[in-house]
């Protein structure tokens, strides 16, 4: 009994003791400020969330402590002696974080391979920050005396080795946060109070060990070019011609925006083999709106596809920025200009919203609410697949909460029916031959809603593929999604500004934050993408990745080559060529085509990672 009343005695203790941390690293970091406190009301919930990372880095501290004391039987002053050590490594975790968030905006976590060059050397780092090392000393030494446990080893074998083990046990509960799984750092966007929020929440301390434990490496790639190719200034002058730095657009009504899960662009416009439409309702629509003839994924992934839509920039070469060292770095996307505007927003899924970290990366995004099939009320009643509700759930579940919502508000769902292959038990499998089939006359329900609902502003409604599967054959197969942008007026009267036309070329999602920040009027010098309202003002070109091998594409054709092998590359004509089997020569613009494939992938990594 006197073992457990102390371990939990020490964990509460610990778990306070990081609280006070973070309340500090908050004012140090002026998120937090003495002359403004009732601004503190808007991350407190965010910090209050932060206990269960508190309690994860003082269960590390816990389990090293008890298990010195146990296995070599501490004496008390002994037992005083580790707990500085460890306490004072705490502090110093927490010191450097702040230090590191001072500067950059963002937790150290995953780039804790960096701890030894965030100044040019640890010791540089110490010797401009002496008096916070001092600090912390003097800090460890009052906090001995309130910390050090009290519990004296039981002297028999049998009785220590069992209480390593309920230390062990008690250890791992704490770490892991209660959910089965050990709490990533991006945890923190659960918290509430976007990017802020997540620097409140989170325990610098622990991010660190997170990061040591975890043994993250670094999710950039190393590109090779050609020695004659300066890549940097080529991406300049190509760079120079992108970004939302003077909008066109007064827009100020509602957005919403349906990523279609997994949808192939080779679909569009596709007859079967009995002469039946695909996706009809998808091609109808599409005739009446913005499009293109050819739209990229931005990966493979929902959370791929989501922060190339939604901040229109690139993702890592083949992978997320979720759970990577860059996944805390503060990104500028449309959720949180449009938040900046005075916009309601929330995020839907179909599936669990913490899939993969999607719910965290919208959070991340701006979003100021996010949901999933188990904020749905009475799920467990409701037909699934083996990932969570179908489309017309999920759509009932988000017309409902937008009822809620003020207006101007800003919508985004992530589609489920497509996430497998089963139907649901009243669809006709004669006329819906797969979940394409069906979500695609779920989709028309969807809109037909919208259309039918008392709005107050206008509204435009973006239809994008978050990403396709995994199951083409080419590059252009592995990334052509579906993507159509409608604007719907409310008083039926004056121009459109969104023209309801088909854009010649190649175009990818980055385009979508870009356009919806032109046509609402935000500033974004930091979007990579165009605006579709007005592509011609724009730098031309969009790429892809798959593999080690990088697509450019141009107008008509498209330019493929290795990351890794300076001036090799093969030409297609996209349009007559979509399996990409057949290289042509390269027509006249080729080397500038490849000079710019090759500088944008080499040099927007470069920025993405900066």
């Amino acid at each position: 009994m006197r073992f457990l009343l102390s371990s939990f005695g020490f964990l509460f203790r610990i778990t306070l003791l990081g609280m006070c941390f973070r309340a500090f690293v908050a004012f140090y970091l002026n998120i937090w400020q003495f002359t403004e406190l009732s601004k503190i009301s808007e991350t407190f919930g965010a910090f209050l969330y932060g206990w269960h990372f508190d309690l994860a880095i003082g269960s590390v501290v816990y389990l090293l402590l008890y298990w010195l004391i146990l296995l070599f039987k501490l004496s008390p002053k002994a037992t005083k002696r580790w707990n500085f050590l460890l306490l004072w490594t705490y502090i110093v975790f927490i010191v450097t974080d702040s230090l590191y968030a001072r500067e950059t905006g963002r937790h150290l976590s995953y780039e804790v391979y960096s701890l030894f060059t965030v100044e040019g050397s640890m010791l540089n780092l110490v010797g401009r920050y002496w008096l916070a090392v001092l600090i912390s000393l003097l800090s460890t030494s009052f906090l001995n005396l309130w910390l050090t446990p009290t519990y004296k080893p039981q002297s028999g074998i049998v009785g220590r080795l069992f209480a390593m083990l309920m230390v062990a046990m008690i250890a791992v509960i704490g770490f892991r946060g209660f959910e089965g799984i050990p709490q990533d750092v991006s945890w923190a966007y659960r918290a509430g109070g976007g990017p802020q929020g997540a620097v409140v929440a989170l325990n610098g301390a622990y991010g660190i060990v997170w990061a040591a434990l975890g043994g993250k490496k670094s999710s950039k790639e190393v590109i090779q070019s050609s020695d004659h190719i300066n890549t940097a200034q080529v991406y300049k002058n190509w760079r120079d011609k992108r970004g939302i730095n003077q909008p066109i657009g007064k827009f100020d009504g509602n957005v919403v925006i349906v990523f279609l899960e997994s949808w192939w662009g080779t679909d569009v416009g596709k007859i079967d083999e009995e002469g039946t439409e695909v996706l009809p309702f998808f091609n109808k629509l599409r005739k009446e709106s913005l499009s293109t003839e050819l739209f990229l994924a931005g990966g493979h992934r929902t959370t791929e596809g989501l922060f190339a839509s939604l901040c229109s920039l690139p993702n890592p070469l083949g992978k997320s920025i979720m759970f990577s060292e860059i996944e805390s770095k503060d990104f500028t996307c449309l959720p949180r200009l449009l938040t900046e505007k005075g916009y309601s927003s929330a995020f839907f899924q179909g599936s669990d919203q913490f899939t993969s970290g999607t719910a965290l990366l919208v959070l991340k995004s701006g979003f100021q609410n996010s949901y999933g099939k188990r904020e749905i009320p009475n799920v467990e009643s409701l037909e699934q697949n083996a990932w969570g509700v179908f489309d017309e759930s999920l759509y009932s579940f988000v017309e409902s909460k937008m009822n809620e919502l003020p207006e101007p508000m800003l919508i985004g769902v992530n589609t489920n029916s497509t996430h497998d292959d089963r139907l649901p038990a009243k669809a006709d499998r004669k006329r819906y031959k797969t979940t394409r089939y069906w979500a695609d006359h779920e989709l028309q329900g969807f809109y037909e809603k919208l259309l039918k609902r008392k709005w107050k502003k206008d509204w435009v409604l973006v239809l994008v593929a978050d990403h396709t599967t995994y199951g083409g054959a080419s590059i252009f197969e592995h990334y052509s999604i579906p993507f159509l942008m409608k604007y719907h007026s409310v008083a039926k009267k004056g121009a459109s500004p969104v023209e309801h036309r088909l854009l010649p070329g190649a175009y990818s999602q980055v385009d979508v934050a870009a356009t919806l920040a032109d046509l609402t009027g935000s500033k974004a010098p930091d979007f990579i993408g165009r605006s579709l309202l007005r592509p011609n003002d724009f730098s031309s070109g969009a790429s892809v990745f798959h593999l080690g091998q990088s697509a450019w594409f141009d107008g008509d054709w498209s330019v493929v080559f290795n990351i890794r092998i300076p001036g090799e590359k093969k030409c297609f004509n996209w349009k007559n060529d979509m399996s990409f089997a057949h290289p042509l020569p390269c027509p006249s613009q080729g080397e500038k085509m490849y000079e710019e494939g090759l500088s944008y992938i080499k040099e927007s990594q470069e920025e993405l990672f900066r």
